[in-house]
């Protein structure tokens, strides 16, 4: 146990070595105070752009949200928000939803830019995977066929338990049947229907299963149906790239098949 005298010479030490140190003591606590409240108002200010980028996206009506015969806005109003409030989630939304109207109008050369943009400045954001769909479904729309492949593998390989993977997985069956590899086809036809009641996108699979194996007898020996609990159609055509856009931007949910 140390004696009084000891202690006594420890603070007088402690003392002594803050008043030696006394101007860098004070200069570290301003640099700590300085970050401290740069760290506040960066926060406060991200708040802020956040808030009001929601508002402009609220103002500018979601792609579908309106009447049925009613024109949705506008590639260029929603590339307007996002170019307003870069780096927000809101803004995030806004490029995805630009990308869509795009699409949907067939400008896919233009939308697969923006959806690459929105993977390039939101990397991190959970719609990522919907935007790297987007990008296959656009080349699969331009009839990039090898690039689609890509692309779709990727999402699967990324984003394999995303809602857009079945979707990503019918579009590769499909470019399978264009080239002729109708069993890698209808393994994945397969796994798209068994997934029944987690997707919407089951009864499409199954459908394309059903008429893949009228084409190809020789497929049914050895693969069972998939089971769905839905009637399946077997003369159902094939279903196009424009069938599988990427939907419901807004919130990264699935979307039925039309």
């Amino acid at each position: 146990m140390s004696s009084p005298a000891t202690e006594s010479t420890r603070m007088i030490e402690l003392l002594a070595w803050v008043e030696v140190n006394k101007k860098k003591l004070l200069i570290g606590a301003a640099i700590g105070a300085v970050a401290i409240g740069a760290w506040s108002i960066y926060g406060w200010h991200r708040n802020q752009a956040e808030a009001e980028a929601n508002a402009a996206l609220f103002k500018v009506d979601a792609p579908g949200t309106g009447p049925e015969n009613t024109p949705g806005p506008s590639a260029e109003t929603f590339l307007q928000v996002a170019a307003r409030y870069p780096g927000t989630s809101a803004g995030g939304r806004a490029l995805l939803f630009a990308a869509d109207a795009l699409f949907r109008a067939g400008k896919f050369g233009e939308a697969k830019t923006q959806f690459e943009n929105f993977l390039r400045d939101y990397a991190e954001h959970p719609l990522a995977a919907t935007a790297a769909f987007g990008v296959g479904a656009c080349l699969d729309a331009m009839n990039k066929t090898n690039e689609a492949l890509v692309a779709y593998q990727d999402v699967l390989t990324r984003h394999g338990t995303s809602a857009v993977a079945a979707q990503a997985k019918l579009g590769l069956a499909r470019l399978y049947e264009t080239q002729n590899t109708p069993a890698q086809a209808l393994k994945l036809y397969d796994e798209v229907a068994r997934l029944g009641a987690q997707s919407g996108w089951a009864t499409e699979a199954a459908m394309q299963r059903d008429r893949l194996v009228s084409r190809h007898p020789e497929l049914a020996k050895t693969n069972a149906p998939a089971a769905v609990a839905a009637e399946v159609v077997t003369n159902a055509p094939v279903a196009d790239a424009s069938k599988l856009a990427p939907t419901n931007l807004a919130t990264g949910g699935q979307s039925n098949p039309k």
